[in-house]
């Protein structure tokens, strides 16, 4: 089972900003923290992966995937999340927020097939974009109900991540600015942004209980029988490649030592300018996705 559905969780946004005290985390129920690797190198936080290894706390990375921390998705900083999270033999978060808007399927796709089945989680802004397909997340999705506006909201907005296909929602609860705990249900599993703002008061943010973080998806078979899983032998990116071949001009595509590119180096490129073969592909896998996953 996920960490994130085990294990109370922290952001720790800076390695020197008051975050050392592991011990009084692990008292106040925290079993895992997620370290910024995004504005801070790796290296910053050996400390901090020290202490944790101490008291059997998980410790991950995190960062945001936009460029500079706001603008467009940059790929480069997903393959350095998950490269330090390989390094650290640890769980990580991915924090995408506007990055992902009217970007459909395309990049949570790409998101959910670079991260692979590693243990991890999407940080997101509280409510999901319309523009946006959440189906391929099959991980624990992390709102940020962060303030009290959104505390008061806190189940619309698990509700809403179930609407749109997401199995498993785990808050996050911002502790910044003029936070209360006392805003937030605080029901196990959950995160809080940030151990730095917490002011080492962690015991305030303990649980109060529990709760199921995972909806099943409803789906029963027609004659109540098992659905064939199609698996990894799909056959549609080989039968596509096929297509490319004998229509080159078909796909944005080009080949690099007889080879077609993989097709995730589309994720920048708007949808409406795909050729063909390459709505094809998109299409064929999120049907059999959807089919796999139910």
């Amino acid at each position: 089972m996920s960490v994130f559905l085990e294990r109370n969780h922290l952001f720790l946004r800076n390695p020197r900003g008051g975050v050392e005290d592991i011990e009084a985390m692990v008292s106040a129920g925290f079993g895992a923290i997620f370290c910024n690797v995004g504005d801070f190198p790796a290296s910053d936080w050996e400390f901090i992966r020290e202490r944790a290894a101490q008291h059997s706390v998980v410790c991950g990375p995190w960062l945001r995937t936009a460029v500079g921390g706001q603008g467009a998705f940059d790929p480069e900083r997903l393959n350095n999340l998950i490269a330090i999270a390989d390094l650290w033999n640890a769980p990580f978060i991915v924090n995408s927020e506007s990055e992902l808007k009217d970007t459909g399927a395309d990049l949570t796709s790409y998101i959910a097939e670079v991260c692979g089945f590693e243990d991890w989680a999407l940080s997101m802004e509280p409510w999901p974009f319309a523009t946006v397909d959440w189906r391929p997340i099959k991980v624990p999705v992390l709102p940020q109900v962060f303030g009290l506006r959104w505390s008061q909201e806190a189940e619309a907005v698990r509700e809403e991540w179930y609407r749109v296909r997401v199995r498993c929602v785990v808050s996050t609860f911002g502790s910044y600015g003029v936070s209360n705990p006392d805003w937030y249900d605080r029901l196990t599993p959950y995160g809080v942004y940030t151990a730095d703002d917490i002011g080492q008061l962690y015991a305030s943010w303990s649980d109060k209980g529990d709760r199921i973080a995972c909806k099943e998806s409803g789906f029963k078979p027609p004659t109540g029988g098992a659905v064939t899983q199609i698996g990894f032998q799909d056959g549609i990116k080989a039968g596509v490649n096929l297509m490319r071949d004998l229509s080159p001009s078909g796909t944005l595509l080009k080949k690099e030592g007889g080879k077609w590119q993989d097709i995730s180096v589309l994720a920048s490129v708007p949808l409406d300018q795909w050729k063909p073969w390459d709505k094809l592909q998109r299409t064929l896998q999120i049907l059999k996705d959807d089919h796999d996953n139910g």
